[in-house]
């Protein structure tokens, strides 16, 4: 039987999302963002990019390439405070319920500043990758965002296209401009609150109006059955932990990145 609410199964089977209220502390979103604002003014000399083949570059730990926006790739390489988020326990029950076997892929968070424009309309993976069947949801890759700040309408916040998950037919995604996307929603929230979705939900981040800083984590999730090697090889490095970072781990948070131990990877 599962852990999730009958309630709570189906908002998510027909939205594709939920949003999950306090599941952060004031208090632990504020250690959260003292470590990650100290760790956004670092350089990081991303020696691992040497280790690529001469035509390619991944993604630097530390990118400014939008405008008004800080992003940081592979939190729990950079301090040991993001391990807890891994599998916190008012998100674990979701993510057995609706990936089946979670693996950790990716971390990464966003700050925006004033003025940062509106992203790209998009999904992570086909709806091909998500089913119901006997009775249970299976999402092959799933998301996890979890507020630091208040993420209001006019603070930059996640746009969503609830059902598209489950959509037959596709539009042109960049003609639409923020919520003119037809049937899209602002998804609001307070710091502390946490969104998960099915990653083939069709997303997008509004445009920032607001003075101040609109910070979020996000940590995704495939089925243990998913090649995470195969899916942005240059970016491995940010998806794989080295021992002197798994070590730390609970049993729980290392079950949940043991996808690592069979990966080679010396950077």
């Amino acid at each position: 039987m599962s852990d999730v609410s009958i309630e709570d199964q189906f908002l998510f089977d027909l939205q594709g999302f939920i949003l999950l209220r306090d599941v952060l502390s004031p208090d632990e979103c504020t250690a959260l963002l003292d470590v990650l604002y100290h760790l956004e003014l670092q350089s990081y000399s991303d020696e691992w990019q040497a280790g690529l083949p001469a035509d390619q570059t991944g993604r630097p730990t530390r990118e400014t390439n939008a405008s008004h926006q800080v992003r940081l790739n592979g939190l729990p390489r950079l301090d040991p405070i993001f391990d807890q988020l891994i599998d916190h326990p008012r998100i674990l029950p979701y993510l057995n319920a609706f990936v089946g076997d979670p693996q950790l892929i990716n971390t990464w968070s966003i700050s925006k500043d004033q003025d940062t424009p509106q992203g790209g309309w998009h999904r992570g993976v086909p709806t091909s990758d998500y089913v119901y069947h006997q009775g249970e949801i299976r999402s092959r890759m799933f998301n996890t965002v979890y507020f630091l700040t208040d993420n209001g309408s006019e603070d930059g916040c996640i746009m969503a296209l609830p059902g598209s998950h489950k959509s037959n037919l596709d539009l042109n995604w960049s003609q639409y401009e923020g919520l003119d996307m037809p049937g899209s929603v602002a998804v609001t929230g307070q710091a502390g609150d946490v969104l998960i979705f099915s990653e083939t939900v069709v997303h997008n981040g509004l445009r920032k109006t607001t003075t101040g800083i609109r910070s979020n984590l996000y940590y995704n999730y495939v089925h243990a059955h998913y090649n995470v090697v195969m899916r942005e090889p240059t970016n491995i490095h940010h998806f794989f932990f080295p021992s002197e970072v798994r070590d730390r781990f609970t049993d729980s948070q290392r079950e949940m990145t043991r996808w690592m131990e069979q990966v080679r990877w010396g950077y």
